[in-house]
C-alpha cells in the first residue's frame, strides 16, 4: 500500500499488476490504493488458481513437495475486492498458467509489478514479460526473494542478461523491491 501511494505522490502512471494472487490479500491492498489514486489505473491479477506449478532444481530441495499446493480461490478474491470497494470494471483477473496467459494479456504501461510466484521459471517469466512495460520509477516487488533460491536466481539472471544495476530495498518484515531506473 505504501509503495502504491508513493507512486501516486511521484506522479508515476500505469496499472497495478500482481502475479500470484492466492486468496487476494495483496490484491485487496493494491485495489484499495488504486481506488484512492488520482491516476487512472487498472488492477491486473494473474493466477493459475490451480496451485503452484512444477518447480525446477533451481528452486531448492524443499520445492517439489509444494507442487500443486497453495491453491487460490477466484470467487473469494472477487468478494474480497468487492468488500474493500474496488470496482469490478477496474479489475482484470486472468486465470491460467503464466506461460499460457501472458502472451494474450493486453496491458499498457505498468506502475507496480508485484511478483509472488515463488519459482525460478515463474518469476523469470514475469520479469521477462512485464519489465519493459514498467514506467521508469515504477516498482517491482519480489515476495519470495529471501524465501526461495529460484526467485533470487531469476532476478539475478534477469539483471545480468539486461545489464541492469538495481538497488534492492526492503527485506526483514517486508518483501524485497526495487525501482526501475529512470
Amino acid at each position: 500500500h505504501r509503495l502504491a501511494r508513493e507512486l501516486d505522490a511521484n506522479g508515476i502512471s500505469g496499472d497495478l499488476v500482481e502475479c500470484g494472487v492466492f486468496m487476494g490479500g495483496s490484491a485487496s491492498i493494491l485495489g484499495a490504493a488504486m481506488v484512492r489514486s488520482a491516476q487512472p489505473r487498472r488492477l491486473w491479477l494473474f493466477d493459475s488458481f490451480q496451485g503452484l506449478p512444477r518447480p525446477t532444481a533451481a528452486d531448492g530441495p524443499a520445492a517439489p513437495a509444494l507442487e500443486g499446493d497453495i491453491v487460490g480461490d477466484e470467487q473469494r478474491v472477487r468478494k474480497l475486492l468487492d468488500s474493500v470497494g474496488v470496482p469490478s470494471a477496474q479489475v482484470q483477473i486472468v486465470r491460467g498458467w503464466f506461460n499460457e496467459t501472458f502472451p494474450d494479456a493486453l496491458l499498457g504501461r505498468i506502475a507496480l509489478l508485484h511478483i509472488d510466484a515463488d519459482w525460478y521459471e515463474s518469476v523469470k517469466l514475469c520479469l521477462d514479460r512485464f519489465y519493459d512495460q514498467l514506467e521508469p520509477g515504477g516498482v517491482v516487488i519480489l515476495d519470495d526473494y529471501y524465501d526461495w533460491p529460484g526467485c533470487k536466481m531469476a532476478l539475478d539472471d534477469f539483471c545480468e542478461t539486461r545489464g541492469l544495476s538495481i538497488e534492492l530495498r526492503g527485506g526483514g518484515d517486508e518483501p524485497v523491491y526495487f525501482l526501475k531506473p529512470e
